[in-house]
């Protein structure tokens, strides 16, 4: 009874989400009015009013930094729109790579992937979603192929949840980049299929089977030599780069005369120009992670906190205050006007708030379900009567962490101990046990409600997350299915 008390919260927003069809924002309200009536009136959950006040808070806080990016990816998006900025980009990469299915590819497993690596929070989503808007694909396909770019999520954010995975278990964290990558080529393989799909049919998809294995099995090595020899904080851009000049070198190679690229385009900046505000946002999120005095600097100022919670929002190391800058910058730097832009903010505006309310219901009742031993009971009940068997249950285990909190580092900071003494009692290597929680954790993000509200706001689907849901959830279901299957015959060879 326990059990099913725990799993209510949770299940509740996913039938609603997937079965009735209605929106994150009712979902995550309902998930979280559950979570909180369980809280109060059962005795094995429940949390005094102060721990109560707390998980809120916690909840709270941890919306605000999904919500701060939001506001930015929107903003920066609104602008570079108005000024034709993605007109150009888009242009320029359907000249570069005329065939789509490819095109889709390469910004799939290449572009996507070195974005979310070398910024984190779902950036790779509010790049390349607008650009597949931009490309002439449909709103929901736009969505998907952006949350499809989010397969290698490991290496996300300069790999913080990995080099956090590493500190909690002891597990050297090139080590865990060395063995995620193999536990996620299912994944990204599945990833890449699914981009041809969406893009190009199911017939295509079969036929691009051969250059999709090789891309995937391209980012993977890399993933897997960078994360060995440069460390994993760089591995994952390193190997979004290469699979992007992969797929350049086959399109031009199969071009019997190369397409000019146009540097521009009538009504729209320069290619050059078009390109800045993304190269802003990438220089300043290197620069403030990769330099550790910097870095440092601004976690230490304007920092949003709260009374009784751990948890620290440092306002200017946070990529929301980047993408805005971004925008602010782009604004004269593009030549846009404030009267362009002044129409666009009230309906932007509401689209934000919309979407935020939704992402503050899914991430308060989750950190009432951990406050309260929830999640907990529900992991612990499914490893008691697993036993042995729990090889085949960990991942799962470890993808509820990251559907729940959007995050690689939030789902290890919930199992990565629980799983190494777990690990440890049932005599598994310690290194493989780690990099599936690792990777499990890190692969069921792109189903998350934070992600499919991200890919739903930037291409204007608020409100039918529910689309976007069932397909990125039948996505990550596969490549935990994957995991499961190289993590059985890794702890049992």
């Amino acid at each position: 009874m326990l059990v099913a008390l725990a799993a209510a919260p949770l299940l509740t927003p996913v039938v609603l989400l997937l079965v009735l069809r209605l929106s994150a924002l009712v979902a995550g309200v309902a998930g979280l009015a559950v979570a909180l009536v369980l809280a109060v009136f059962v005795p094995a959950f429940a949390l005094e009013a102060g721990e109560l006040g707390q998980a809120l808070t916690a909840g709270a806080l941890v919306t605000w930094m999904v919500a701060y990016v939001l506001l930015g990816g929107m903003a920066l998006y609104e602008v570079m729109r108005e000024a034709g900025a993605l007109k150009a980009i888009a242009d320029s990469v359907a000249e570069a790579v005329p065939d789509p299915s490819r095109r889709a590819l390469i910004l799939v497993l290449g572009l996507s992937v070195f974005f979310e690596s070398a910024t984190g929070f779902g950036i790779g989503i509010v790049v390349t979603a607008p650009l597949f808007l931009a490309l002439g694909h449909k709103p929901r396909d736009a969505a998907l192929l952006a949350l499809a770019g989010q397969g290698a999520v490991t290496w996300g954010a300069l790999a913080v949840g990995t080099v956090l995975g590493a500190e909690l278990t002891g597990v050297p964290s090139a080590r865990l980049g060395v063995l995620a990558a193999p536990l996620s080529l299912p994944l990204i393989l599945a990833c890449g299929l699914a981009a041809v799909g969406w893009t190009a049919g199911w017939r295509a998809a079969v036929r691009r089977l051969p250059e999709t294995a090789l891309y995937a099995a391209v980012l993977v090595g890399v993933l897997m030599a960078a994360s060995a020899s440069l460390g994993v904080e760089t591995a994952g851009m390193v190997g979004g780069l290469a699979v992007t000049a992969l797929g350049l070198a086959i399109s031009r190679y199969g071009q019997r005369k190369p397409a000019p690229v146009s540097r521009r385009r009538p009504g729209g900046p320069p290619l050059g120009r078009a390109l800045a505000p993304f190269a802003i946002l990438l220089l300043a999120l290197l620069a403030t992670r990769l330099s550790e005095p910097l870095g440092l600097w601004l976690r230490q100022v304007a920092v949003l906190s709260a009374p009784g919670s751990e948890l620290r929002v440092p306002l200017l190391y946070n990529p929301g205050f980047w993408l805005l800058a971004a925008a602010a910058i782009s604004i004269p730097f593009l030549g846009v006007s404030a009267r362009r832009l002044a129409p666009l903010a009230a309906p932007a505006s509401r689209r934000w708030l919309t979407a935020t309310l939704a992402v503050a219901g899914f991430l308060c009742f989750s950190q009432i379900m951990t406050a309260s031993g929830m999640t907990m009971t529900l992991a612990a009940a499914v490893a008691e009567a697993a036993g042995r068997a729990y090889v085949y249950i960990l991942p799962p285990v470890g993808g509820l962490g990251g559907f729940l909190t959007a995050s690689n580092a939030g789902s290890n900071a919930m199992f990565a101990v629980f799983h190494a003494a777990l690990g440890a009692r049932l005599e598994l290597p310690a290194d493989w046990v780690a990099a599936a929680q690792n990777a499990s954790g890190a692969n069921t993000t792109l189903a998350s409600p934070g992600r499919v509200i991200l890919a739903a706001t930037v291409t204007g689907l608020v409100g039918r997350e529910g689309e976007l849901m069932r397909p990125a959830l039948a996505l990550a279901a596969i490549g935990l299915l994957g995991t499961i299957a190289v993590f059985g015959i890794a702890v049992h060879d």
